[in-house]
C-alpha cells in the first residue's frame, strides 16, 4: 500500500483515476454540446474548471455517455497562450489542434503546409470534417484572456460564430466570470458570438461528492480518517474541492507522523497549517471583491444581486433563503479583515452608522444603550473594559447614584444576544470583557 500523501493535488487533475465527482455537470455539458449548443462554464479560481475540461476530453467519458469518440471530437485549448496573439495565430492554433485530433481519431485531413494557418484553411478543414458527420467542440480554457485580447476584433468573433452555423461546431468556454464581464470592449461584447452560449455555473461539491472524496483518496493507503475527523474537516473547509484537498493533505501528514487525531482538542492542531495554506487563495478572492461586496460578505446579508454573486464565487451558500459562509476558514478569514463601516469581534459584526448588529449571520435587535455597550466591548476584544468606561459609553458624564444600573444593562444585553450571551465575561470589581467562552 502506498504511503505517499494522496491529497497532493493543487492544480488541474490530469490523471483519470484521480478525478472525482462532477457527474451531473459532465452529463449536462455533453448533452448540450452533442446537439451543437455552446456552453459558458463559469466558476471561481481553484474550483476545478480545468480539471473538468480535461476529464471531458477523455474518450471513455464520451463513450459512457453514448458518444462515439471517433465522431465527437473535444479539443482542449489553453487560451493563456493566446492572450496577446493576433487573429492569424488563433486560427493557426485551432487548425493545428484539429489536425492533431484527426490524427488521434484516424481521420484524413489535407496536410498542413509550412505557411501560417488562415481562417480559410480552418474553414476548409472543418468542411472536410463535417462531410464525415463528425461533431467538433473546442474547449477554450482561461477564455477571459482570449475575450480581452485587444488584437481581436468583433469581426474575428463573428467569424467564430459563423463556423457554428456552417458546420455545427460548438464551443465550451471556461472563465471565472460571465462572458459579459470579461470582454475588452463593449463593441466586442456586441458580437453575435456572445449570444450563442448557455451559462453553466461550476460550484462547490455536493455533500455526497465532498464526503466520498476522502474515501476515494485514502482507498489505496494504510491510513483512514475516523468519522469525527472527517466531520471536523468538512466543518472547517466545507464542500470546496481545493480546500478539501488542503485539509486532507494536512490531516494525512499528521496521522502519518503519528499525531493523535481522536477528539476535538486534537483536531484543533490542524487549524493553523490548513488556514495558512488557504489564506493566499482567500486573499485573492477577497481582494477581487468591491468594497460593497466585502461588506455584504462580512454580514452575510444585503442586496440579493450581491449575495448571488458571492454565492457564484463559492463564498456563500444559500440554504432555504438564508445565506451562510461556505466554510469556517472563510468566516475566520473575513473576521480578520478590516471592512469599511464595520466593527468585527468574535461572532459579532456591527455597523455603527446604521445601528445594526449581526452574530454569525443572524441580525439582532438591541436598544441604543445595549448597542453602545456592545460596541465598547468589541472595540477591545479580549481585554477588560472598566465599568466606568462602559457607563460613560452609555450615559456620558452624567452621575447617577445607582451602582446596579450597569449590571442590569449587561444582564439585558446578554439576554438580547442569546445564544452568544456567554461571550460577555464579568471581571468582578473591574468590568467586563468580550472573550470566547471556556
Amino acid at each position: 500500500m502506498s504511503m505517499t500523501n494522496p491529497f497532493y493535488h493543487r492544480g488541474a487533475i490530469r490523471q483519470a483515476a484521480n478525478f472525482h465527482g462532477r457527474q451531473n455537470e459532465t452529463e449536462q455539458i455533453l448533452g448540450l454540446v452533442r446537439n451543437g449548443q455552446s456552453v459558458s462554464l463559469i466558476g471561481p479560481r481553484r474550483i476545478g474548471k480545468s480539471s473538468l475540461l480535461i476529464h471531458l476530453c477523455r474518450p471513455e467519458v464520451r463513450a459512457q455517455m453514448g458518444l462515439d469518440p471517433a465522431k465527437v471530437w473535444l479539443i482542449l485549448i489553453d487560451c493563456q497562450e493566446l492572450g496577446g496573439s493576433p487573429a492569424e495565430e488563433v486560427y493557426e492554433t485551432l487548425l493545428s489542434s484539429l489536425h492533431h485530433a484527426a490524427a488521434e481519431a484516424g481521420a484524413a485531413l489535407e496536410p498542413l503546409d509550412n505557411s501560417p494557418g488562415t481562417y480559410r484553411d480552418l474553414d476548409r478543414a472543418l468542411y472536410q470534417i463535417s462531410q464525415n458527420h463528425i461533431t467538433v467542440v473546442f474547449l477554450l480554457d482561461e477564455f477571459e484572456l482570449l475575450a480581452a485580447n485587444e488584437h481581436l476584433t468583433p469581426y474575428f468573433f463573428a467569424r467564430l460564430r459563423g463556423l457554428t452555423t456552417k458546420y455545427g461546431l460548438a464551443y465550451l468556454t471556461a472563465s471565472q466570470r460571465p462572458l459579459f464581464a470579461i470582454t475588452a470592449e463593449e463593441e466586442i461584447l456586441s458580437s453575435p458570438f456572445f449570444n450563442i452560449f448557455v451559462t453553466l455555473p461550476l460550484g462547490l461539491y455536493s455533500d455526497e461528492e465532498a464526503h466520498t472524496l476522502f474515501l476515494a483518496r485514502l482507498k489505496n493507503t494504510d491510513i483512514t480518517f475516523k468519522p469525527a475527523l472527517t466531520a471536523y474537516l468538512r466543518f472547517l473547509v466545507g464542500p470546496h474541492p481545493f480546500f478539501l484537498h488542503v485539509a486532507g493533505y494536512h490531516a494525512y501528514q499528521a496521522l502519518l507522523q503519528g499525531t493523535q487525531l481522536e477528539k476535538p482538542d486534537d483536531f484543533a492542531q490542524l487549524n493553523d497549517p490548513i488556514e495558512m495554506e488557504a489564506d493566499s487563495h482567500l486573499s485573492y478572492l477577497w481582494q477581487n471583491l468591491t468594497a460593497e461586496e466585502q461588506y455584504v460578505l462580512a454580514i452575510a446579508d444585503g442586496p440579493i444581486d450581491s449575495l448571488r454573486l458571492l454565492e457564484q464565487q463559492c463564498l456563500l451558500i444559500n440554504t432555504d433563503g438564508k445565506y451562510t459562509y461556505a466554510n469556517e476558514i472563510l468566516r475566520r478569514y473575513v473576521r480578520r479583515q478590516e471592512v469599511r463601516g464595520l466593527i468585527q469581534a468574535g461572532p459579532f459584526v456591527i455597523d455603527q452608522q446604521r445601528h445594526q448588529v449581526w452574530a454569525d449571520g443572524l441580525e439582532m435587535s438591541l436598544t441604543t444603550s445595549q448597542f453602545n455597550i456592545l460596541i465598547r466591548l468589541c472595540q477591545q476584544p479580549g481585554q477588560v473594559v472598566h465599568g466606568d468606561d462602559l457607563e460613560t459609553a452609555v450615559w456620558g458624564d452624567v452621575l447617577v447614584d445607582d451602582p446596579d444600573r450597569l449590571k442590569t444593562l449587561i444582564k439585558r444585553l446578554r439576554r438580547a444576544i442569546t445564544p452568544y450571551d456567554n461571550w460577555i465575561i464579568s471581571e468582578r470589581g473591574v468590568g467586563y470583557a468580550l472573550r470566547p467562552p471556556d
